[in-house]
């Protein structure tokens, strides 16, 4: 268990030294938040395909920044719908109605929704000199409901690809759509530590 702990981690270094853009995309929205004390914040489940304990580790990084950015204003989805904070599950693109129901039903400000993407991995289990093209995309994005105004008022996009044309070689060095995703989702999260 030890030895693959240690190439794991291993290959993780590897990859991250791989270089490949991560391009942001904030729309027509604000690039900033602005946190204060009295304002209360539901963080969504995060939807997202990579594995269980990536997925659990998404969720303390995010609970995490957001606790200490709303002075232990946060809370998660999970915890509030066992505290009977709120009843229903919450669509990741809620409807005028959802944000109603959020409003005359409990006392959070804002909503935020997190999802990720792997939409093409055809490099993940590619190694030596590839047959064809292939490419690793991804992408993590944030959206931020206030509940009282009823709208999206900040989306921030994070995504990136690597390619290898035919006749290159694949790698250890080659990053996964699993740490090609990680690195977007932490993206996010730099882009809102900024704003501290």
């Amino acid at each position: 268990m030890k030895k693959y702990i240690f190439f794991f981690c291993l290959a993780v270094i590897l990859q991250s030294c791989v270089y490949y853009p991560i391009k942001k995309d904030y729309g027509v929205y604000s690039k900033s938040l602005v946190f204060s004390k009295d304002k209360k914040w539901l963080i969504n489940n995060i939807k997202t395909g990579v594995e269980s304990y990536h997925r659990e580790m998404m969720n303390k990084e995010v609970m995490h920044l957001f606790q200490e950015l709303s002075n232990g204003n946060a809370y998660d989805f999970r915890t509030a719908k066992a505290e009977n904070i709120i009843q229903n599950s919450i669509s990741f693109e809620p409807e005028m109605e959802d944000l109603e129901i959020l409003k005359d039903n409990s006392d959070f400000n804002f909503l935020v929704n997190i999802y990720t993407m792997k939409v093409r991995s055809s490099l993940d289990h590619s190694m030596g000199e590839l047959d064809d093209y292939k490419k690793n995309e991804t992408f993590a994005m944030m959206d931020v409901y206030d509940i009282k105004a009823m709208k999206k008022i900040y989306s921030l996009k994070a995504s990136s690809e690597f390619s290898l044309e035919k006749g290159e070689k694949a790698t250890v060095f080659t990053p996964t759509s699993e740490m090609m995703t990680m690195k977007n989702f932490r993206s996010l999260l730099k882009s809102i530590k900024r704003m501290l």
